[in-house]
């Protein structure tokens, strides 16, 4: 806040009041307005502008665990011209009791709760408590005639309730105790949840790798009993080809054998007849008018033959 002379022209910020007084009684009062002072008048400049504070109050609950609260309050002079007869220049005075109207509040207020209500319910159970204690108090009521006029002309705007911390350290381990236990149920669970993903993730990387194997497997399969047919279809074509060839050299050798056997007397007149004769006879066309072959034998055939073969070579001769 500004130093006002005592003399002189006194002007006074947007955000802040200005009050002139002159012989006990209010001027000259508006919202940065500015005038001339003389020595014997009484000028007050008070700010309008928000302003904090912040409370720290100790106490027990209704389980006897102390407790600290921490706390904010925003305010801000709604009425100037209540507000100017009850605060200093600068507003320390004012600030200065707030603060312990709100550490005693809080503690009346606390008094009366559990440790849970306060550390979960802080807004509603602590803070608008508070706010429904001390806002009345501080309500702009009256006017500047009155010689007993009620109200401070601060308005609160808003309480919060920034921390609520247990003073002893056993307590509020057991109370971290569960919410430490859930959060290590957590991990353990999402730890068991990932290893169990890797699992799923591995037997599925085998059970493709077992198929992809199986496929092959059975593929060589294929391809070795296909392999396995063909050498013996190959086989059974070499037997049966051998097979026939036996059975050839078999019937060659029994013609041989057959070719090689005297020949009896009526099977070589029979030869002689039926197939040396008609040789004979068509090899000797033109040679002979016609052959006349009255032998007895096949012996006397064959001496005829021969001997008609060497009168035929004298012939021709």
């Amino acid at each position: 806040m500004m130093d006002i002379p005592s003399w002189g022209r006194v002007s006074a910020q947007a955000n802040e009041f200005l009050i002139q007084i002159r012989g006990g009684r209010v001027l000259r009062a508006g919202q940065g307005l500015s005038c001339f002072k003389w020595p014997s008048d009484t000028v007050a400049i008070v700010p309008t502008s928000i302003a904090k504070l912040t409370f720290v109050a100790d106490q027990v609950t209704v389980e006897k665990v102390g407790i600290e609260v921490r706390g904010l309050a925003v305010y801000r002079i709604a009425d100037p011209l209540l507000a100017y007869r009850m605060m200093d220049l600068d507003r320390t005075s004012l600030t200065s009791i707030l603060t312990d109207m709100f550490v005693g509040a809080t503690r009346r207020i606390v008094a009366r709760l559990t440790l849970d209500e306060c550390i979960t319910h802080r807004k509603d159970r602590v803070a608008q408590a508070l706010m429904e204690e001390i806002a009345p108090i501080l309500a702009g009521e009256g006017s500047p005639a009155d010689m007993n006029p009620a109200g401070w002309g601060v308005v609160l705007d808003t309480i919060e309730i920034q921390d609520v911390r247990v003073l002893s350290r056993e307590v509020f381990a057991r109370l971290q105790a569960p919410y430490r236990e859930k959060l290590a149920l957590q991990a353990l669970l999402e730890e068991e949840a990932r290893i169990a993903q890797e699992r799923r993730r591995a037997d599925e990387a085998r059970a493709h790798e077992d198929a992809l194997a199986a496929a092959r497997l059975e593929a060589e399969l294929a391809r070795s009993h296909r392999r396995a047919e063909a050498e013996e279809e190959t086989k059974l074509r070499v037997l049966e080809a051998r097979r026939r060839e036996g059975a050839l050299e078999a019937e060659l050798a029994q013609l041989a054998r057959t070719a090689h056997r005297d020949l009896s007397d009526a099977r070589l007149r029979e030869v002689l007849l039926t197939e040396t004769v008609p040789q004979l006879a068509q090899a000797l066309r033109g040679s002979f008018d016609h052959v006349t072959i009255t032998p007895s034998t096949a012996a006397d055939l064959a001496v005829t033959v021969a001997n008609g073969l060497r009168s035929l070579g004298g012939r021709g001769g």
